[in-house]
């Protein structure tokens, strides 16, 4: 209870601190009514914990308020108008995580509907082709009531309980195979046909929609926990010419993926049109050294462009320096490396693949991202999570983290139980 509380109060300072650099002006006081609230969740949810007898990872949940806080205070400096949103979105999300994590009663019980998921996940995709409006280049997005929705994002969650059912129940077919050639064994058409439709169906609309770096992520999430589960290095080696072939589809099809390969190899044949976001993010975080220009000193926050979204890193490398950002990467390797580690204890199939999943989703989506603003890889144009502008990235991957910690509540409690059965058997 007092660990828990000392961590909160510990990330509210930082958030308070950073608030308070940033010199608000006279018109923010709704702003920091929500900074309020958003410190009152916070710490009546670390006494919730303690009064639930939650039992699970003590660490996943601070370090993501911890991320989230870093996100929020550089919102706040990028422009403050658009952060009072992301605080709402922010509060709103704690609150659903903790609806999450205790109304789930089994999470075992998503494993029944593999295929009500699969159906879901294309049926919100194509609604997003057939109404969405497009957005840099990508069909990814639609308004409700004057609220803009993001479905890709939704589709993560789905296409994960899609994906931890589908393998638990294929898993050892999926592993050893029944079909021989030459050499190599593989499953049979009828195992791998619910996988390969949804495959097919899920990149096809993405493409289709141009959202390349979300089809980027979700092949990613496909292949490495097909891998994951049944630890076939073949898995591997066909995913990668089928990623060249359909990259390589991509860029013939597709102007925008031609502009940004072209960007990505050398943004400085156009530094003032199309190489200008890659540059003025590279200039930004070199511009940061190792401690960078101090909170509020840097010049990326106007410079950058969309350095509210896809380029907020660049803003937190210049401002907080390499230290600083390698803080920010320390921090969402603490969550990835927890992820899998709630994985490995999970008493059930289901649960550990699902763990494994969310780990693989938010280790792929913040190393995609960063390597992008980077120049590592073309820009994808993808959130990074709880850091990045954007309500309805924000409340999915809350979801995914009060989805999480239930399993690891879950393993917890099996096991104390089981504990405390051996001892009465033991008398």
């Amino acid at each position: 209870m007092i660990l828990r509380l000392i961590l909160r109060v510990l990330i509210l300072g930082m958030m308070w601190i950073g608030l308070g650099l940033l010199n608000l002006d006279a018109d923010s006081s709704r702003l920091l009514w929500q900074a309020l609230i958003f410190t009152g969740i916070v710490l009546i949810g670390s006494i919730l914990e303690h009064l639930f007898h939650f039992q699970g990872d003590p660490y996943i949940l601070p370090v993501v308020q911890a991320i989230m806080a870093i996100g929020l205070i550089f919102v706040v400096r990028i422009n403050p108008d658009v952060a009072l949103h992301q605080f709402w979105w922010a509060n709103i999300g704690q609150l659903i995580f903790y609806v999450v994590l205790w109304s789930i009663r089994d999470y075992r019980y998503f494993g029944r509907f593999r295929y009500i998921w699969g159906l879901l996940a294309v049926g919100l995709l194509l609604v997003t082709l057939l109404f969405g409006s497009e957005q840099g280049g990508a069909t990814s997005s639609f308004k409700i009531a004057g609220i803009g929705i993001q479905p890709e994002e939704f589709v993560k969650l789905v296409l994960l309980l899609f994906m931890a059912s589908y393998l638990e129940e294929n898993e050892e077919l999926l592993r050893v195979g029944t079909v021989q050639w030459g050499k190599i064994s593989l499953p049979d058409w009828r195992t791998l046909r619910p996988f390969m439709i949804m495959v097919a169906f899920v990149l096809g609309i993405l493409a289709a929609q141009k959202s390349l770096g979300t089809a980027l992520v979700f092949y990613m999430l496909f292949v490495l926990m097909l891998y994951v589960v049944t630890e076939r290095k073949l898995y591997l080696g066909i995913s990668l010419p089928i990623f060249l072939l359909t990259g390589t589809v991509g860029y013939m099809l597709f102007r925008h993926v031609r502009v940004r390969v072209s960007v990505w190899l050398n943004p400085w044949q156009d530094p003032n049109g199309m190489g200008y976001q890659i540059a003025q993010s590279l200039f930004a975080i070199g511009g940061g050294k190792v401690l960078g220009t101090g909170l509020g000193n840097g010049i990326g926050a106007s410079t950058v462009p969309v350095a509210i979204s896809d380029f907020i890193f660049s803003v937190i490398a210049e401002e907080l320096g390499f230290a600083g950002a390698m803080a920010v990467l320390v921090l969402f390797l603490i969550v990835v490396m927890r992820a899998f580690s709630i994985s490995l204890r999970a008493k059930d199939r289901f649960g550990q693949i699902l763990a494994a999943g969310i780990g693989i989703l938010l280790g792929t989506e913040t190393l995609i991202i960063l390597a992008g603003v980077t120049k590592l890889l073309p820009l994808t144009g993808i959130p990074l999570p709880w850091v990045s502008y954007g309500g309805s990235s924000l409340i999915v991957h809350f979801i995914l983290l009060g989805v999480l910690l239930n399993i690891s509540n879950a393993t917890a409690v099996s096991s104390h139980s089981s504990k405390n059965r051996g001892r009465e058997y033991a008398t």
